[in-house]
């Protein structure tokens, strides 16, 4: 920590005209600073200060420590205008501030230290917290928390420098096409990727067949307990023999429809599964998804998978 006199180190009393104190430390956990994070006023944070809270001699709590204020960039705005933008620093940062300058002058944050791909977690006073803290929670956006100049990589993708990258050494996007239905290995010209990218709007309730494009108001529909299944007849012309006696004839289809419950028979149990395997083909929903919802299915419960597929929206408040 240092100090800096600017004019008279005499004069305590004219705020700027003291000396200022420059500082690190380290934002302690949101569970000691909770009712500032939920409900508090500005952009304070409580810091354990190097120097001032010794590692070894430290006994101040993190719930006792004081707040320091964030003092924003020109570029954030005040709210004014509705002009702003959110403060970014999470639990287990370091910061960079200054104090001091006179009576009633706070303890001010300037800046972040970045956390690097190098940096690990640990315990104590001064540890290095995972930022995700009560709803906010992790996920596999990024393959990490930190800031480098080689920034976390999207899981999936590897990432090159624009001096490296061409042609040559980009992933074959060929695997690509299977998502909508084609064979990469198949020849000719594929004409009608725009079809099967922007399949035509049709009615919720309209029939869905193997090998259709579907929507999104289409499944629900048929996830609503309304399978369509066709009433199948015997064939007088095509009995089945056995032993020389007529044992049952060849099922045929009488060109109408009934609504049965989903799962409750092989045939309409297929059907579901397909709808769900087509959904996840044209990204409607996920495969985790889809694979929980065929369960919430099997076991009688169309509404939970329904709510699964499609989460009602949160609620607003007035």
């Amino acid at each position: 920590m240092s100090e800096t006199n600017f004019i008279d180190p005499n004069k305590k009393t004219k705020y700027g005209q003291h000396g200022v104190q420059i500082w690190i430390g380290t934002v302690v956990g949101y569970a000691s600073q909770e009712e500032q994070i939920e409900s508090g006023w500005g952009w304070r944070y409580k810091v354990r200060i190097d120097g001032d809270h010794a590692l070894g001699s430290d006994q101040i709590k993190d719930k006792d420590l004081d707040y320091a204020t964030v003092l924003l960039p020109t570029t954030a705005g005040s709210g004014a205008a509705f002009k702003l933008r959110s403060v970014r620093i999470s639990q287990g940062d370091q910061v960079y501030g200054l104090r001091g300058g006179g009576e009633g002058a706070p303890t001010m944050i300037l800046g972040v230290l970045p956390r690097t791909r190098f940096t690990k977690n640990s315990s104590g006073n001064f540890g290095v917290l995972s930022g995700f803290y009560g709803s906010l929670k992790k996920n596999k956006t990024l393959s990490g928390e930190f800031n480098d100049q080689i920034g976390p990589a999207t899981p999936g993708v590897t990432p090159l420098s624009p001096k490296t990258y061409n042609k040559s050494n980009r992933e074959n996007p060929s695997g690509n096409l299977e998502q909508l239905g084609y064979d990469q290995n198949q020849d000719g010209v594929i004409d009608d990727v725009e079809e099967k990218l922007n399949p035509p709007t049709v009615a919720g309730d309209r029939k869905w067949d193997e090998g259709e494009p579907i929507n999104s108001a289409q499944v629900e529909y048929i996830l609503s307990n309304q399978i369509q299944v066709e009433i199948m007849e015997d064939d007088k012309d095509k009995p089945l023999i056995s032993n020389d006696q007529i044992v049952g004839y060849e099922q045929v289809g009488t060109g109408t429809f009934e609504t049965v419950n989903l799962m409750e028979t092989e045939e309409s149990s297929a059907y579901t599964r397909k709808v769900l395997d087509q959904a996840v083909t044209q990204n409607l929903v996920t495969k985790e998804i889809a694979d929980k919802a065929l369960v919430d299915l099997t076991n009688g419960n169309p509404e939970v998978a329904l709510e699964r597929i499609f989460p009602p929206p949160p609620p607003t408040s007035d």
